[in-house]
């Protein structure tokens, strides 16, 4: 987001809210309009359609989970995964503020039903397909590189790499999609306990230093 102007950011971070309060199918421009405080005809200045709108919204999610991490050192690449896995599960406000200047006060369920409403509509839609297909690609190959270094640094045994970072990756979308659309109010400490006996288990153990 660091390339668009102030006023776009604005808008899709007004769109990120109104979404988040009325989802796809009921939203609006005259509701991100008012989340806005401006005239929805604005958003015509930047964006040819609420769909191009939402669609270059996917760019947040690669900025809030992967963007500042990328530059980050993998000293401690245990330590890296479980913040990596955290940020996903349970993005901090101080977190989604290094990109949104006005994420919602409940970030959390505001990013589970966003993340909801943009994957969804990719079943129907091939350019949100894309956009979807590219962020979770970029996702898991985040994760397999923190493994990889683990493996090259001697924390983690051998494993395959990606197909541990599938596995990661499938538990934590299921947990957000889980937490958004069930009444199961305990799923995301579940995953994140499955996701933990993974960690655990990447570690080496003195045997296999030895």
């Amino acid at each position: 987001m660091g390339t668009t102007s102030g006023t776009e950011q604005r808008i899709r971070e007004a769109a990120f809210r109104a979404l988040a309060k009325h989802g796809y199918a009921d939203l609006s421009l005259t509701d991100i309009g008012e989340e806005l405080g401006q005239n929805p005809s604005i958003l015509y200045h930047y964006f040819d359609s609420k769909d191009d709108l939402l669609l270059s919204m996917l760019e947040d999610f690669v900025d809030i989970f992967i963007g500042k991490r990328s530059t980050e050192s993998d000293a401690d690449p245990e330590a890296t995964l479980r913040q990596t896995t955290d940020q996903i599960l349970h993005p901090k406000q101080m977190q989604v503020e290094a990109v949104m200047n006005t994420p919602p006060a409940d970030i959390e369920t505001a990013m589970s039903r966003v993340f909801v409403e943009l994957w969804a509509h990719a079943t129907w839609d091939d350019e949100f397909r894309n956009e979807t297909t590219q962020v979770e690609r970029s996702l898991r190959e985040m994760i397999a590189q923190t493994i990889r270094t683990g493996i090259d640094q001697g924390d983690f045994r051998q494993v395959d790499a990606e197909l541990t970072a599938d596995h990661i990756l499938f538990l934590l979308m299921q947990g957000v999609h889980t937490r958004a659309t069930t009444n199961q109010e305990t799923s995301v400490e579940r995953v994140q306990t499955i996701i933990d006996s993974i960690i655990v288990d990447l570690r080496r153990s003195n045997a296999d230093t030895s």
